[in-house]
């Protein structure tokens, strides 16, 4: 039967309007039901009451972008944005800074094009230019040698070259055992690596190539009292070299969020940084700056194609470091570009003349 009934009188064929249902009780405030073709301004901040909706803040901190570049990988044509000159390489640095990274990590190439791991004369001859050019940008270097990784000679040397910590403000730390091509970081050398870097200014910069380097950092390092000089700077690896392998999705995705809240939870006053590498590079580093990481480190040492799902390959250096820029501001995340402002929020120094 209809709700509606008929008016025989009635000429335009309409049906009467249906009386208004009214309130039944009375502690309630609407005397009777308003009909409305469309929501009212209450009415529909009722039905989606989006503006009480408090802030997430994941992404509330900012992000310091730290380029990788020369690295390690055989130019040529295998690879054509592997600089082949001392020149190209300054240059794609100071270009690299320019697009955004605060922060840069350097293995530099001899004149054959071949990476130089522990030459500090090299490394000091490509930086210097850059220092020139962009004042005195953040330095994450690598400092160890020797099959018995021996983190102190270089680190000192660069420390005397530079009249303090110019040339390594952050150090490379390795996992504990065996690592590479067979060198070997034990829990002992490690320890004096971090007692002679924070008794010099220079900050330790932990790497995570596998979820049991935090416990071991933790359990030998933090729990011992051998760090003092916090936040810790905690980063991540993913898809690269040794690291935890990142081929298939979405697996790749819950590992970068799952590790990310790991360290945090496991190590409180901390920095936590992702360095994604492999095919997979640029939907990890979305993720992780999705799920607020607070440095992202991009390059040609760690990556290889531009996108995983195109045989498209990475052409300049400073191009990713530009789009990992672009990305950020996107999603909201500040870029701190500044290098003394980076430095206060890694909890780092800078100890050389200005």
């Amino acid at each position: 039967m209809s709700s509606h009934s008929s008016n025989p009188d009635a000429d335009d064929g309409r049906p009467d309007e249906v009386p208004l249902h009214r309130n039944l009780y009375d502690d309630l405030s609407f005397n009777e039901l308003e009909p409305s073709p469309t929501f009212t301004e209450e009415a529909a901040k009722q039905f989606f009451p989006v503006h009480e909706e408090e802030r997430i803040d994941t992404m509330d901190s900012p992000v310091v972008i730290e380029c990788a570049y020369p690295g390690w990988q055989p130019g040529g044509d295998h690879y054509p944005a592997v600089p082949e000159t001392k020149g190209e390489q300054i240059q794609e640095l100071v270009d690299s800074v320019e697009a955004g990274a605060a922060a840069v990590h350097v293995h530099p190439r001899d004149e054959d094009g071949r990476p130089q791991w522990n030459d500090n004369d090299l490394l000091v001859d490509v930086l210097d230019p850059v220092f020139e050019e962009c004042g005195d940008v953040v330095t994450f270097s690598q400092g160890w040698s020797s099959p018995h990784a021996d983190y102190v000679t270089g680190v000192h040397d660069l420390l005397e070259r530079g009249d303090g910590n110019k040339y390594c403000q952050g150090g490379v730390v390795l996992p504990p055992g065996l690592f590479g091509a067979g060198s070997l970081h034990s829990i002992s050398t490690i320890k004096e690596a971090v007692r002679y870097y924070e008794d010099n200014g220079v900050k330790p910069i932990f790497q995570l190539y596998d979820t049991h380097v935090l416990r071991d950092l933790k359990h030998h390092l933090i729990e011992d009292d051998e760090l003092e000089w916090d936040p810790y700077i905690m980063s991540l690896r993913a898809g690269s070299h040794h690291s935890q392998t990142t081929n298939n999705d979405p697996w790749s995705y819950f590992k970068v969020i799952s590790e990310i809240y790991n360290v945090r939870q496991s190590v409180e006053d901390s920095v936590v940084g992702l360095y994604p590498g492999g095919r997979n590079w640029l939907p990890m580093l979305m993720m992780g700056l999705v799920a607020g990481a607070n440095v992202i480190r991009v390059g040609i040492e760690d990556a290889y194609w531009m996108y995983p799902h195109k045989d498209e390959l990475i052409q300049k250096n400073s191009e990713v470091v530009e789009m990992a820029v672009e990305i950020a501001e996107m999603l909201g995340r500040e870029v701190i570009t500044d290098p003394d402002r980076a430095r206060e929020f890694l909890g780092m120094k800078y100890t050389s003349p200005r």
